[in-house]
């Protein structure tokens, strides 16, 4: 570690990825669903995100926010080197990427930035010092806007309670290894499992060593190396109570307005009935928070704070979410009425759904106008805005849309944005996934490498038969011509699936030209 990195991991960088709950249209629903009235986006806005990495989440939504005037911060010059040259790739013209440490932010000694409707923090408040939390907050109270929006995740207690000895375990043991960080992670990895096989249960079980080393569905094996020592070697890595944060936060006049995990707002979701009887007897706001989490057993929060919560009223907010458009992200044969909820399974009314899935799958639609489908009016029923909304965002079915356009036309930021994204993808080596922009609300897609292939090809010319977008493929895969049958059949078959599936909704959500 070099004095500069005030004790985070800074000898390897960070791993890209795509944050969709950072998105002004997702955070401006979790305030509509709290009755909190959100900054206004329709005549452009300002953004920043504090600790950006490799900017990938801001970009995206430069890309797709064209409307807005993006500036993201990090202290890592190899993030900000990086991140200015995908957005140079990519064309973007309305995104700033500064070089700056939190102190220098706080103190005006950074770049010159207005003030802000949106400031987000991912995977950075409880990862850095009660210093830099400090200049944190000082520098929202300077530029965050009245009425403003901060986005903060996270380490939540008590519900990472379980894991935090074998973080200190890690972070300890990660001294006597004088060699990267991430291999000073894997390092101590094998020497917890050691002292677990010799009965140091309090360390976790096999299922969980077997998750901490193994490859995800987003990174391989090399990157969950790298994110284990983002995760667990910070110096001032600490888990926080919500109510420190809120407490923290309000030295900027910043008060709780909701979680952007938007399943969260919904208490009949999250709690049992005797939970929210026990709950509703607490009047602090903060500390019903934080008690919450003593049943909820959440390990991450994404709290969305105002500064200056503005209430509205039960009408104006429902009118608000009725002129707001919903735009299906999944293939019609996906869509579901069973859903997964912080309390467990759900299910959806499927005389309401089934027919608001059918009407999205043809393209974006209102709210208002979804209520006010034939078979919805025969159901019956309470179906109301609050719930479509939340329910279809916060089963990642769909996106919110506010200020939706009457046509979806393919905005020429986000086409280049994702020709860059999904060559970056396809000619990288061991990357599993990156993330698209789409034209419609101001959000983006996760796809997979499959998915970047098709969308690579096709933006290189290569007709959209299955045949030349395999070969093309297998050229970006470095396969040989001479492949097995096998090998080829099972390139050919994910890419099928891709573009029956794939490809009609990114025609949809003007992703692609």
């Amino acid at each position: 570690m070099s004095d500069w990195s005030a004790g985070y991991v800074s000898d390897i960088e960070y791993l890209p990825g795509f944050y969709r709950e950072q998105g002004p249209a997702h955070l401006t629903l979790s305030c509509l669903i709290n009755g909190i009235a959100p900054p206004s986006t329709a005549n452009g806005f300002d953004y920043c995100e504090l600790g950006c990495g490799h900017g990938t989440t801001v970009a995206l939504f430069a890309a797709a926010n064209p409307q807005g005037r993006f500036h993201a911060v990090d202290f890592h010059p190899a993030h900000i080197a990086r991140a200015r040259d995908a957005a140079e790739a990519a064309g973007l013209t309305n995104i700033s990427f500064h070089e700056a440490s939190f102190a220098e932010m706080a103190e005006g000694e950074g770049p010159d930035l207005p003030e802000f409707d949106f400031v987000t923090l991912h995977g950075v408040y409880s990862w850095v010092s009660p210093m830099n939390r400090g200049a944190i907050a000082r520098f929202l109270a300077k530029k965050l806007k009245p009425g403003g929006l901060v986005y903060v995740s996270y380490n939540a207690m008590p519900g990472w309670a379980p894991m935090m000895p074998l973080q200190r375990l890690l972070y300890e043991y990660s001294g006597l290894v004088h060699q990267r960080s991430d291999v000073q992670v894997k390092a101590g990895l094998d020497f917890a499992e050691q002292l677990y096989k010799a009965g140091a249960k309090i360390l976790g079980d096999e299922a969980m060593f077997g998750k901490l080393r193994g490859e995800t569905k987003a990174k391989n094996s090399t990157e969950q190396s790298v994110y284990l020592a983002h995760e667990y070697l910070n110096g001032s890595w600490q888990p926080l109570y919500h109510v420190d944060v809120a407490r923290e936060l309000g030295e900027a006049k910043l008060t709780y307005a909701g979680s952007a995990t938007l399943f969260e707002n919904y208490p009949d979701l999250s709690l049992t009935p005797d939970q929210r009887a026990a709950l509703d007897s607490i009047g602090v706001p903060s500390l019903r928070e934080t008690f919450k989490d003593y049943c909820v057993g959440r390990p991450f929060r994404r709290d969305v704070f105002v500064r200056g919560a503005r209430r509205i009223s039960v009408a104006k907010r429902d009118a608000m979410l009725r002129d707001m458009a919903m735009a299906m992200i999944i293939p019609r044969a996906d869509a579901r009425t069973t859903i997964q909820v912080p309390l467990g399974e759900a299910t959806l009314e499927a005389k309401h759904y089934e027919p608001i899935f059918d009407a999205l799958a043809e393209g974006p639609r209102r709210i208002g106008d979804l209520m006010e489908l034939p078979e919805i009016r025969r159901a019956g029923g309470n179906l109301s805005a609050v719930e479509i909304a939340g329910m279809l965002t916060g089963s990642s079915q769909a996106i919110p849309v506010p200020n939706p356009p009457e046509t979806v036309t393919p905005l020429p930021g986000v086409l280049a944005h994702n020709r860059a994204a999904a060559n970056e993808l396809a000619t990288s080596e061991g990357r599993k996934s990156t993330a698209l922009a789409a034209s419609i609300g101001g959000a983006g897609l996760h796809v997979s490498t499959m998915e970047a292939l098709l969308y690579d090809g096709l933006g290189e010319g290569v007709p959209e038969t299955l045949d030349a977008l395999v070969a093309h493929a297998m050229r970006r895969l470095d396969a040989p011509e001479n492949a097995d049958d096998a090998s080829r059949k099972a390139i050919a078959d994910s890419m099928g699936w891709c573009m029956a599936n794939s490809l009609p909704v990114w025609r949809k959500l003007g992703m692609i030209g």
